[in-house]
């Protein structure tokens, strides 16, 4: 859809609603447009252009905000959140943790779903994935915590799911000191899903964290930087 075209629909909308307003009463009614590829300067020329100070606009992360399941759903929004959530965590130096929930049957996602939303806080997200996952953010959260949380969510999942269905998780952790980008984390994420469901299913597998590995190769430096240091030699690499 082009700019033009969006702005002949919103026309037409208002044309409409004009003409057929018979003074209803009651709350406002909001309406949801999503719009591929267009820009946040291009709908503000367009709300000036038409005078449209009723309408507002927003990205499907700003939509999400508002708490609850979101009502836009997908692998984009997910890593839409993930980016805001790891920029948080950078800035702020509170960690998160990421998870992969998958039912099989995936015919069982909706029922997951609402077991899921539950039992996580209101800040933090749950969005259908491509695949039938379930991606989860759980904002300030450590991964200890986080661990507890997901286990506890998978428990309560087989206490009161239908029989049959195997529900497994992946877990990641992240506190802002490596620079990875948000597909790697859900690469990590989903291989600890794919262990956990090769190891039998209704099981949470923990992938070692980011940060953890950064560490590990830091100790490392240090250690070769001290040796060279007191002896004149580097350690084998």
């Amino acid at each position: 859809m082009t700019a033009e075209d969006l702005a002949r629909e919103l026309a037409r909308i208002e044309a409409v609603c004009d003409r057929d307003d018979g003074g209803a009463s009651g709350d406002p009614l909001c309406l949801l447009r999503v719009v591929e590829g267009l820009a946040p300067e291009t709908w503000r020329r367009i709300q000036r252009e038409l005078a449209l100070s009723d309408w507002r606009a927003a990205t499907p992360a700003e939509l999400a905000r508002g708490g609850g399941i979101s009502p836009l759903t997908g692998d984009g929004l997910f890593r839409e959140l993930m980016l805001e959530e790891m920029s948080r965590t950078r800035a702020c130096r509170q960690p998160f943790a990421l998870a992969l929930v998958e039912p099989d049957p995936a015919a069982s996602l909706t029922t997951v779903r609402a077991l899921v939303q539950a039992q996580i806080r209101r800040f933090d997200r749950v969005v259908p994935l491509r695949g039938g996952s379930l991606g989860v953010l759980l904002s300030a959260s450590p991964l200890d915590a986080a661990e507890r949380v997901m286990a506890s969510m998978l428990r309560r999942i087989r206490q009161v799911s239908e029989p049959g269905i195997v529900c497994s998780a992946g877990l990641i952790g992240y506190g802002g000191l490596a620079e990875v980008g948000p597909d790697a984390l859900l690469d990590r994420a989903r291989q600890a899903l794919d262990e956990a469901r090769r190891l039998g299913g209704n099981r949470l597998e923990v992938a070692p964290s980011a940060d953890a590995v950064l560490a590990s190769r830091a100790t490392l430096v240090r250690a070769c930087e001290k040796h060279f240091l007191f002896t004149g030699k580097k350690l084998p690499e």
